[in-house]
């Protein structure tokens, strides 16, 4: 079985995120885990389980599913970043400066349309019809 640690890790090695917005505690861990997982099981209708008392999902993935699983996490990251982001300054835009907020946003979403394109991909990669 994979472990949540292995997921973890290559999400760490493949998505270089800042160590302040990353989750702090195992709990939260967990739940970003899970959160990519579903993204993951519905994209590709499969039916990974996660068990967070055993740390690991109900089965052995290949090396290109947990990668895939990294990079959704990366876009969950950035999307949550992007809203974070756009609450946070919108309000302020003309305080700070609306060309400045204005390129900040389009860099997140630019981040996160081409996290989407590495998904899609990663995924096209692994379906059996391109090998």
């Amino acid at each position: 079985m994979t472990s949540y640690d292995e997921i973890w890790q290559s999400f760490l090695n493949n998505c270089k995120a800042s160590d302040f917005d990353l989750p702090s505690t195992q709990e939260k861990i967990h739940e970003t885990i899970k959160n990519a997982v579903s993204h993951f099981n519905i994209r590709k209708s499969d039916n990974i389980q996660c068990d967070d008392i055993m740390e690991t999902v109900n089965r052995e993935l290949p090396e290109s599913y947990v990668l895939i699983i990294a990079h959704y996490i990366r876009l969950i990251f950035l999307i949550n970043q992007k809203t974070y982001f756009e609450s946070t300054w919108q309000p302020f835009s003309n305080d700070v400066g609306l060309k400045n907020f204005s390129s900040q946003l389009k860099s997140l979403e630019s981040s996160i349309t081409s996290e989407e394109r590495i998904i899609e991909r990663l995924i096209m990669f692994t379906e059996e019809d391109f090998i």
